[in-house]
Parts: C-alpha cells; structure tokens; sequence
C-alpha cells in the first residue's frame, strides 16, 4: 500500500509541477544547517529579528515551517535521518556515532551507502544538479582508515563531493570545537586552497567555482550552537570570553519544574549529566542559556556571509536557500535540563525551517503545518523532478505542495513520528540511564504522547512509562496527563487511549525495520549454570557486531550417540533480544579436558533494534573445558533487519 501512495504522489506531484510550471527548477540550492539550535523559544520578543539577521532575511523572501520537527535524537540519527528519507527503524542509526566507541564494544551502526538506501546527495544528483558539494560536519559515518584520519571518501562514498574533512562535533572534545580554539565553523567557511587537500571553504567555492558548475546543491554544515555543551566543566578551556555568558535571556518558565511526574528517564539523565558540570544557581543557568543565544548568533554571522558570497557571485536570485538544524535544545527548561536526551519536549524537537528565494517567494509566508526530517529528502525529489526511478518507497511524507501552494496547500500529515535510542546518550562508559528510557513519540497538532520502554523488556520485565500533553491547554507541557497518579477527565481518558494505540500503530508500522544485509561477529565467555540430564545451560557475557555488549543464554540438548546437539539461544542487549536456533557436532577430549561444538546457527526473531532479524546458516563454535567453566562461544556471518 505505501509504495502504491508513493508511486500516486509522485505522478500527481509531476503533473502539478507540469501545469503550473516548477519554479525550483534549474534553481542552485544551499543547504545551511547548524548543529543543536532550537527554534527561536523562550527569548525576549524581536530577539531574533535584531541579532539573527541571515535568518530574518531568509524569511523576508521565504516560506517558514513554524512546526518543523526532528524526528530523532542525538546528532547521528538525526542527520541520517535528515540525509535518507527515513527513521532509524529502517536505516538502522540510531547512536550517536563516536571515535572512543568501537562497534567490537558498542552498538554503532553507520549510514548505509547508496547502493542500500538512497540519499540527499544521490537524490540531488538524479535531479540534474551539476554538483553536489559538502562542506562541514557530517557524522554520518566514521572513517575508513584505522588510524582513525578523514577522507574526502569516507563522504564520497554517499554521493558527496569536495568535502573538506575532517569531520567535528561528535563530542565534548575541545578539538572538535566549532568555535574555541579549533574554530572548525570558520574553517568550514573560510579555509582557502586545493580541493584534494581538504583546503576549500564554502566561501571559495561559491566564489570560484559554483557559478560554472550551475545548477549545484552546496551543503554547509556548522557545528555550533553545539558548543554550548562546553559549559561549565570545559568553558575555561576554551578561548570564549566571557561575553559569551552574558545578555538579555532570561530563564524558561519551566526551569524549577519538578520532574516527579514525568517519566524516571529524564531526573536520571539530569543527575548523571549533572557530574560532568552542574548548573544549579539561576547565575550559571542565565549564563548557559545567554552562552547558546550568543553561540546562535555567531552561526547567523556564517550565514550572512553565505548570502553575501552569492550576491557577490550574481548567484543569490537564483538559488533557494534552506536553513534548518539537526536537533534543539533543552535550554535549562523542564527542571533545568540540558542538551537533548531522554524526551520529547519542544526544546528538543523544534527545529528551524525555511524555504528561501526571492523570485519564489518576493513576500514572506508561513506554515503550521506538520514536517519533519524524515520528509526532507522526498520532498526535494518532488520540488526538483527527480525521475520516478531513482526514488524509493521513502518513510517520509513529500510536502512540496506546501512549499508550492503554501497559502492554499492542505497539510499532508496529522503527526509527526519521533524515536530516541541512544541509551547511552554518546559516552563510551556509564554510568548510564536506566530502563525504560528509549522512546516512541507521536506528535499532533494538539496532543503530543511518549512512550517509554525497555526493548528487552520481555527479558527484563521492566514496564513501560508514559508522557502525554494538551499542547492547546499546556503549550509548555508541564502537566503530564500519563502520570500514573493523574486523575484524568472522560475526554483526556478517551485521548489517551487514542494515543495509546496510535503508537502502536506507529510502532507496526512507520517502525517497521527495512531489509538490509548487517555483519555478525560476535564472541562470549561463557560457563555451565544448569545440568539436567543432556541438557545444559551455559551464560556468559557477549560482544561484537551488531550488540556491542550483552549476555547470551544456550541451552544444549545433547544426543550422546550421534555426538550432536540442539541448541536454543538467547541474546540480550540494551538495544534488543535475538533469538536464535542452533545445531551442532562436538568431539571431546578427557585428556586435554576439552570439548568443542561446531555448527550452524539461525537467527529466528528479536526485539528493539533487531525487530524481524533474519540470519541463516551462521557460523556457529563453542569450545569449554569439560566442566564447563571456560566456554568461549563465537557467531558469525550475515543476518537481514
């Protein structure tokens, strides 16, 4: 059915572009995107049309989405989220990608390339753009090479050329810095030399080389706001002044608000951020929030700069420029909490969107409706023609009617579908927030609803928690009508049912993994826990691909005279349950107090991340002292999910 609805909204889209005459076509694009920067919340009014003037001017001549939503949290799902079309149920990123966390240990699972999932630049490129250029953060990927040092490849292999590696932003390290003493945005900007040594800025090339190479589509990724997370602990490491920490912001209506009612997830988070640098005086919360303003600030100076190089370039006329972000951030709202982990607040889903050009758009307009990232790629192959061919049967809905009609366009969604994964929120070691706290989230025009889990749950029976707001009643979400004391009214217990199977609907459905081949490689120590007769049970931790780390549980049945065994196995992570089948055939040694199995394993189902994981004929080896307390347990091969 959802290919169906696709193939008819490509065919209606075409022909309407057809009949009234695309004025995207031909059209250059810049793509403009900060990391971590909210939409405009909380902040004086006129703020942001005195200190963010390239934003300002973008809307004077643009269509701004007032309800634009990320639909993941934290930089790496979001982005490739952004990049390809779909959710992390289906492209499969869903943890913040880091240089300290190996996928041996860690669940870290990269973008697919091109030949799996199609994206931005593969899209872009189908749609006749001459070039498509990026410069900036990515963390989509991690590089090839061992020693960990970027190639203009290790983005290439997506479609994206003349990228000026290495890659920053991926963590609190100072020298992945935007600003500070790395200064990675201006480097981003305004570095000058060869392409093939990773010399070009944004700025030369729209200077030198995006006017013969019409149409381009030119990717410009900051890393700030992002360097916000520098205060308090590292602030004095860094070359900001202390200018940077003072202005007009005040403090969010929310930040005293208890988190007794919402779920546990977001006061564990709170404390556990906290060790690395509380900020529990109102002085260091203005100083947080006034430091992000100023941080908001100086990525708008890149901005105009950007727009200044295209009019210079005789290029601004015609190209449309598009300003977004990756994710928000809290801000000190709900109980003074920070960055964007563990909820669903507006701080952390709201982001800026906006379509802009002058002959497109010679007056400013404006949109309620609902979009999000996962719609972003669908919708700029519909804008630009691209041919029905090298499309595919996106997540994401198309809203290039809203952006073609804006004034007359119906919206062409009731909500937006939001997931959060990363338990452990990009830190290579805990300790880490506790279960349930991966989320699934459905977002309405009124109501807003999250629930909580443990995707292995059926293992650890931890239940589930849940959030719920009237975002008519409580635009600041302060009154959870989930909490489980919360006397709810007949009206808001008939919402909350709706709700509740409304993300199960969405959960069977917009979740649903898309196919892709994935490496399995993994290892356990295991010993003998149980001895019935031939049948034993042997526990152990596990690691490798694609668990990182966990437990797995086998339980042989052994037939002595033929020197086989069936085996049953369970594979438990924080990220998911495998389940799995295996048979084997062993052979002992008493005198070198040995046994060994050899075979094959299927993986049969899981749970979370390995929803309908399919595997057949795995390698399968296990090899134990007799007494069966030095087993040493390997699984490899190829599974789908």
């Amino acid at each position: 059915m959802r290919m169906i609805l696709t193939v008819l909204a490509i065919a209606l889209c075409s022909a309407g572009a057809s009949a009234q005459g695309n004025p995207f076509k031909g059209k250059n694009v810049v793509m403009f995107i900060s990391d971590q920067e909210r939409t405009v919340m909380h902040f004086p009014p006129g703020w942001e049309e005195e200190n963010l003037p390239g934003m300002t001017r973008l809307k004077k001549n643009g269509l701004w989405f007032k309800k634009a939503f990320t639909n993941a949290c934290m930089c790496s799902p979001a982005r490739s989220t952004l990049m390809s079309g779909f959710l992390p149920a289906q492209h499969g990123v869903r943890y913040t990608l880091e240089q300290e966390m190996p996928n041996t240990t860690y669940p870290q699972v990269e973008l697919p390339t091109p030949d799996i999932i199609p994206n931005l630049a593969t899209v872009a490129a189908a749609a006749g753009f001459k070039q498509v250029v990026y410069k900036g953060k990515s963390h989509l990927n991690k590089p090839s090479s061992p020693d960990y040092v970027w190639q203009p490849s290790d983005l290439g292999k997506y479609g994206f050329s003349r990228w000026n590696c290495p890659d920053a932003g991926a963590n609190q390290s100072l020298s992945e810095a935007g600003g500070s003493y790395a200064n990675n945005d201006y480097r981003f900007m305004y570095s000058e030399g060869n392409v093939e040594d990773c010399e070009e800025g944004a700025l030369q090339y729209i200077a030198s080389e995006a006017a013969q190479n019409q149409p381009f589509f030119l990717v410009i990724s900051l890393v700030n706001p992002h360097d916000v997370l520098f205060y308090p602990s590292t602030i004095s490491s860094t070359n900001y002044s202390s200018s940077y920490l003072d202005g007009p912001i005040g403090l969010p209506s929310t930040v005293n608000e208890s988190l007794f009612t919402k779920p546990q997830a977001q006061a564990n988070f709170k404390r556990i951020f906290d060790l690395g640098g509380a900020i529990d005086t109102p002085e260091q919360q203005l100083a947080y929030i006034n430091f992000y303003a100023n941080l908001m600030k100086e990525t708008d100076s890149y901005l105009v700069d950007t727009i200044e190089a295209l009019e210079k370039a005789g290029l601004y006329e015609n190209t449309v420029i598009i300003r977004t972000s990756d994710h928000g951030e809290m801000g000190t709202a709900h109980g003074a909490q920070r960055q964007k982990m563990f909820n669903m607040y507006e701080e952390s889903l709201r982001i800026p969107l906006i379509f802009s050009n002058p002959q497109i758009f010679p007056e400013p307009v404006e949109t309620d409706s609902l979009v999000g990232h996962v719609d972003f790629v669908p919708t700029i192959a519909s804008l630009f023609d691209v041919p029905a061919t090298e499309r595919a049967a996106w997540e994401g809905i198309d809203y290039s009617s809203i952006i073609l009609n804006p004034k007359t366009a119906k919206p062409v969604q009731e909500y937006i579908p939001f997931t959060y994964d990363d338990f452990q929120a990009g830190q290579d070691r805990g300790p880490y927030v506790k279960e349930p706290c991966h989320l699934i989230v459905v977002r309405e025009v009124r109501y807003k609803i999250a629930k909580y889990y443990d995707p292995s749950r059926e293992e650890t029976k931890v239940r589930s928690q849940w959030e719920m707001y009237d975002l008519l009643k409580d635009p600041n979400e302060v009154k959870n009508l989930a909490a489980p004391n919360y006397k709810r009214t007949l009206a808001q217990e008939i919402e909350f049912a709706r709700l509740r199977k409304k993300i199960k609907e969405v959960e069977s459905v917009r979740m649903a993994p898309r196919p892709i081949p994935r490496e399995i490689q993994l290892i356990a120590d295991v010993k003998t826990t149980n001895v019935i007769v031939n049948r034993i049970t042997d526990q152990g931790g596990m690691s490798g691909l694609p668990i990182g780390t966990g437990n797995v549980s086998l339980t042989y049945t052994i037939d002595f005279k033929k020197s086989s065994a069936t085996i049953r196995v369970r594979i438990v992570s924080d990220i998911g349950l495998i389940r799995a089948n295996a048979t084997a055939t062993f052979v002992t040694d008493p005198a070198a107090n040995y046994i060994a199995f050899t075979g094959t394993m299927d993986f049969t189902s899981g749970t979370g991340a390995f929803r309908n994981i399919k595997a057949k004929g795995l390698a399968f080896a296990d090899s134990n002292t007799l007494n069966g307390q030095n087993g040493k347990v390997s699984i490899n091969g190829t599974a789908i999910y």
